[in-house]
């Protein structure tokens, strides 16, 4: 080994014993803080009518109980499209309280509130402090499933579960997400509860017959809960920036920007036309 390589190795030797005592301090500035909204409207399923409202963190904030916020003033209000014009009355006007808030910190709900399809919607709350988020969505129609298929392949001492669903694509703009869940929940309580996350358009197939096909397979006897949603374009642009972002390798990695449809806050006020079904998957 020549004396510079030699010099190096034990150079490289001190350097790794050293940086393994010395204390390091990492200087991150904090965070700048924000609020996050995930607020969903539809017209079927009670129990995803909800807004959540929490406080992004610091990354090295040990304490993840303090981002709920509790004790915001948080209404939905129902409008009508007249002409060019988007009206919402005050008559129409539900409030979402945090009953829950001992179990779930941030979640308002209001359990007689019901969407309706080809309606708008106006999101507003106000917290304590006076900060105020503002959002609007609209909750088109719904689709319907005109074929469901499921079939099974033999995987060594297991039998793979896969199917196919088929519905209709206008010839309008559509956007979808799709949200599946195992198991025999009748309805979701939440859509973080679901298993599995969907989020697509009609660019590519539109005016036609629109496949979704299963090729990550359940198993032989799977329960699978199907929550088809249309949705708008800024939500659909949220969900999938969303996607985008929960993929990208965690808070150090590249950036991605979410395109959230609400001021005020960093987040979503979605209303989903919602078409659900169940699948048994056994002969």
């Amino acid at each position: 080994m020549k004396t510079t390589n030699l010099f190096f190795f034990f150079m490289c030797v001190g350097l790794v014993f050293y940086s393994c005592e010395k204390e390091i301090q990492i200087d991150v500035p904090p965070a700048k803080e924000e609020l996050v909204v995930e607020a969903s409207i539809n017209q079927l399923t009670p129990t995803l009518n909800y807004v959540l409202i929490s406080k992004t963190l610091d990354y090295f904030n040990p304490s993840l109980s303090v981002n709920a916020v509790s004790g915001a003033a948080v209404y939905i209000t129902e409008g009508n499209i007249v002409g060019n014009d988007t009206l919402f009355d005050s008559g129409n006007r539900t409030q979402f309280f945090d009953v829950l808030d001992t179990l779930i910190p941030g979640l308002y709900i209001n359990p007689f509130f019901t969407g309706n399809i080809e309606k708008p919607y106006l999101l507003e709350i106000e917290l304590t402090d006076g900060r105020k988020i503002t959002g609007k969505t609209f909750i088109p129609k719904p689709s319907t499933f005109d074929s469901i298929h499921y079939w099974f392949e033999k995987n060594n001492q297991d039998t793979n579960a896969f199917f196919y669903l088929q519905w209709m694509d206008g010839p309008e703009q559509n956007n979808y997400r799709m949200v599946l869940k195992k198991g025999f929940l009748p309805f979701l309580t939440g859509w973080g509860y679901g298993d599995r996350f969907y989020t697509f358009d009609d660019s590519q197939i539109n005016n036609k017959p629109r496949p979704f096909l299963m090729l990550n397979p359940f198993k032989y006897g799977d329960t699978v809960n199907i929550y088809l949603s249309q949705i708008g374009r800024s939500e659909y642009l949220f969900w999938d920036s969303f996607r985008s972002a929960a993929n990208n390798g965690g808070p150090f990695a590249t950036p991605v920007n979410v395109k959230s449809n609400v001021e005020g806050a960093i987040g979503s006020f979605t209303g989903y036309a919602l078409t659900q079904t169940q699948l048994i998957l056994r002969e």
